[in-house]
């Protein structure tokens, strides 16, 4: 064991420093130079942990410091303090290269899972125990903001929106939280052919889609499509997925409120975000689900997929596009295939 090391000590009133000696004693610590001669028990001594090649701080209870590069005698006074261990480890962890690339390695590999799996668990988490009045105050407040940006009132006729509203009434009563679910006919631009699902469950359905569609059947597609998306709050968590803080203030305080503050991002979001594949995956075999309850051949709904695919790049190719606008649906095709596969 090293006795006793040299140090530079500061009385805690001036900022001259003094060499100085400390020697252990055992119990105590003396602290010996110029005009010094101290001591302290070793039980009221603060020590700071290794880092790198950084010259240490011993504190005394009097506010005295003693700085030092003596590791292994500081190491000592932390082991018969009954502390230090952890830190000891790390700094062997840094100061071995192949340990430092193992440790950033897992590090990333721990950001990784918590990026692909631990907050998007949490996202639901929230998005679940979201009060039904901030959801649907949400939803009125996005197709406010979309109204003022970029849709505009539906030219199609009264009685093609009540067939509709009809059809999509039918297939929202199979779900007992469908109060206040509603769908909403808008045209635009540059939305183009599309339909798209707020928080609180309303459905926007685009006068172009209507007019694309060959029958009902594959608007019927589409409404379970969305309704999928309205279900599972696939807006609601995509947006807490990007919204890092106000995700972890909610999950870890239960302050659900603290989400309002992020929900004036709602038309962005919707504007400007792509779901992810498991996303239009779960919305794809909702609608899969009920076609095949309703005896509809799935194949009609994989038409019109492809259909409103082909739409979407005729329109990027002749009209400019707000952000590319809701156009949501990435690598159509292997959702086709998919969807096909499915209905099997």
């Amino acid at each position: 064991m090293t006795a006793n090391c040299s140090a530079t000590w500061y009385d805690g009133r001036t900022a001259l420093g003094r060499e100085v000696t400390l020697t252990d004693e055992g119990a105590s610590l003396t602290v010996s130079g110029e005009g010094i001669e101290l001591s302290y028990r070793l039980e009221d001594l603060r020590i700071d942990p290794r880092l790198g090649s950084v010259r240490r701080m011993l504190r005394c209870p009097d506010g005295a410091t003693a700085e030092t590069s003596a590791d292994l005698f500081l190491d000592e006074l932390l082991r018969r303090q009954g502390k230090g261990g952890f830190f000891r480890r790390v700094h062997r962890w840094e100061s071995s290269l192949g340990r430092a690339l193992a440790a950033l390695v897992l590090t990333l590999l721990a950001a990784y899972c918590f990026v692909s799996y631990g907050v998007p668990f949490l996202a639901a988490k929230a998005a679940f125990a979201l009060p039904p009045a901030t959801e649907e105050l949400m939803g009125r407040e996005t197709l406010q903001v979309l109204d003022r940006l970029v849709l505009k009132p539906s030219k199609l006729p009264a009685e093609r929106r009540r067939e509709l509203r009809r059809l999509f009434s039918s297939m929202a009563v199979r779900y007992p939280e469908r109060a206040g679910w509603s769908i909403e006919f808008r045209s635009g631009e540059a939305v183009g052919a599309n339909a798209f699902a707020l928080p609180s469950g309303i459905v926007i359905v685009t006068d172009k889609l209507v007019q694309l569609a060959r029958n009902d059947h594959e608007i019927a597609g589409v409404l379970a499509h969305e309704i999928g998306h309205v279900n599972y709050r696939h807006a609601l968590r995509h947006l807490l997925q990007n919204s890092a803080t106000a995700l972890l203030v909610a999950t870890l305080t239960g302050d659900i409120s603290s989400i309002s503050s992020v929900a004036a991002t709602m038309p962005t979001v919707l504007i400007a975000a792509r779901y992810s594949r498991s996303f239009e995956r779960e919305a794809d075999d909702a609608a899969v689900v009920y076609l095949k309850g309703e005896g509809i051949p799935v194949q009609v709904y994989a038409e019109m997929l492809a259909r409103l695919d082909a739409d979407h790049w005729q329109e990027r190719e002749n009209v400019p596009r707000f952000g590319e606008l809701l156009d949501s649906h990435p690598l159509m095709l292997e959702r086709v295939n998919r969807v096909m596969e499915n209905a099997r």
